[in-house]
């Protein structure tokens, strides 16, 4: 039933963006994963249960950091009551008669990013389905109600095409960061007259809106952009914008009053907030600074979801700080992880698609980089996740031999971390990767990352089934599903192995690529 015609403005995001991810980011990428193999209640359940929701209204309590900014940004002209972040399966509550412009924040709506083609081969991801059902419900409401309907987020260059947009019901798609815009975008909406397609960037960080109420994982934007020049990544169209500590501090309480008992910070490169200088040296006091300044605030911990490997190498006592600051380094203390874009260690590669990723090092040092930072981590309760890219257009099998004995090197240190290898995905959808077409040498890197992975499987469980809604049943079963899914990752790998290269097992492929000894790296000298 609609309450007074509905609300003037509504927000969403699709089901599995609208979820908590019991306190672990790292349930995000089950989301990535085929629908058809992973029963939906226990996606919704067990996984990825539902934001606190008001089943009356469907108004979500907490929500996406994109969905926050433009709150706070039509705030400046609409009323509080005017405006509500919903729920996905809960829009019939909230959209009626007076509902003028409903805003989507996506993040790979149709399961063309990377993880999700990488994961999801084929097949209808999670992400992808939950979605076309959101919009299968608001295509109807739409034909009710006649309302205006925009698309951003990471993932709107998914539906930046009019055929895309047609089909989900969208009337404009906005690619780039709408914080400044979104008030006159929302105006030009409801009166019928904004573009289609819209780039846009910020000008100014004090052009970005406060939150105005807290935001899933207690998840806080520390900066934007990181500068580090890569080809492959949509983050390097945005100018680095460092958010001020006071700023910060007044978010982080907002979360923390709710409920979160911990802050994590959003960013595209963690180790360069507050770094002016050429060389991408961090700046220890200034992180120092910001991770005490937020611990202060009442939070258990401070996390973050992206550093740099060049970055880790060329600083351990400041990786030691932060840990020392988060209690990690006690007896028995606790491990975060973090993302790290690895991508590849071949010289040639490195120079031409990592722009300055290696710096304060030389391209030529990336594999000795990554190895050292690897080891700083651990040695300091960090536990890395790894991404790669598999099916670079332009690399040789000499080339990715040299990524093959990366992870042929992490099993002798006994590194802990899980390494993600990634097809290539080409934002023009002319290039990108696909398993059918993977060579020898590529199908061997996948192989040796998931044998890593299986191998370090006990490690990686405790930090993932971690979560006091865990009962020691529960616990026991979440352990069980995750090496299940491992083992079905490598049964995949090896009914490929036989279709791709006449019925060899991958045990044939392999070693032919594999060392007979371990190369051990030694640690570049810092420029």
């Amino acid at each position: 039933m609609v309450e007074s015609g509905g609300k003037r403005i509504v927000l969403t995001a699709d089901r599995s963006l609208m979820t908590n991810y019991r306190g672990n980011f790292l349930y995000g990428f089950i989301a990535c994963g085929p629908y058809e193999l992973l029963p939906e209640f226990v996606f919704d359940k067990i996984f990825c249960p539902s934001v606190e929701t008001n089943s009356n209204t469907g108004e979500v309590k907490v929500a996406q950091c994109g969905l926050r900014r433009i709150e706070g940004a039509l705030l400046k002209d609409y009323r509080r009551d005017e405006i509500l972040l919903a729920h996905p399966e809960m829009l019939d509550r909230c959209v009626g008669p007076e509902t003028k412009v409903v805003g989507i924040n996506v993040m790979d709506p149709l399961g063309m990013a990377p993880v999700t083609t990488t994961m999801s081969p084929e097949k209808l991801s999670y992400v992808a389905m939950k979605f076309k059902k959101m919009c299968a419900s608001i295509i109807q409401l739409k034909k009710k109600y006649n309302f205006k309907v925009v698309v951003g987020g990471n993932g709107s260059w998914e539906l930046a095409k009019p055929d895309r947009m047609k089909i989900h019901g969208i009337d404009t798609v906005v690619i780039g960061e709408a914080d400044e815009l979104a008030l006159d975008l929302f105006h030009d909406l409801e009166a019928g007259d904004a573009p289609e397609l819209l780039h846009t960037f910020v000008r100014s960080i004090e052009n970005i809106p406060m939150m105005q109420g807290p935001t899933v994982n207690s998840l806080i934007e520390a900066m934007r952009g990181c500068g580090r020049g890569c080809d492959f990544c949509d983050v390097n169209k945005r100018s680095k914008k460092d958010f001020p500590l006071a700023r910060l501090q007044k978010e982080a309480k907002i979360n923390l009053d709710y409920g979160f008992d911990s802050i994590w910070l959003q960013s595209d490169e963690m180790l360069l907030y507050g770094c002016d200088n050429k060389d991408f040296i961090p700046n220890a006091d200034a992180i120092t600074e910001l991770w005490s300044g937020l611990k202060s605030t009442g939070a258990r911990f401070v996390g973050t979801t992206h550093m740099t490997l060049s970055a880790v190498a060329s600083s351990p006592d400041l990786i030691k700080k932060m840990s020392e600051i988060n209690e990690m380094n006690v007896a028995g203390g606790r491990w975060l992880a973090t993302n790290l874009g690895v991508e590849t260690v071949a010289p040639r590669m490195v120079k031409k698609h990592l722009g300055v990723k290696t710096k304060p090092f030389q391209p030529e040092e990336w594999g000795s980089v990554v190895r050292e930072g690897c080891r700083i981590l651990n040695q300091n309760n960090w536990f890395p996740a790894l991404t790669l890219i598999i099916g670079w257009p332009d690399e040789t099998p000499d080339e990715t031999q040299y990524t093959i004995d990366l992870i042929e090197d992490f099993r002798h240190m006994n590194m802990r971390g899980l390494v993600a290898p990634l097809l290539y995905q080409d934002f023009s959808e002319k290039n990108s990767m696909h398993f059918g077409n993977l060579n020898e040498a590529q199908f061997t890197l996948f192989w040796k990352c998931w044998e890593h992975n299986l191998r370090v499987i006990n490690d990686i469980i405790p930090i993932i089934i971690r979560n006091k809604t865990y009962g020691p049943a529960m616990k026991v079963f979440m352990a069980a599903l995750i090496k299940s899914g491992t083992w079905a990752v490598m049964r995949y790998l090896r009914g490929l192995s036989k279709e791709l290269f006449n019925g060899q097992v991958p045990e044939d492929i392999v070693e032919r690529y594999s060392r007979k000894q371990s190369v051990t790296a030694t640690m570049p000298s810092q420029l």
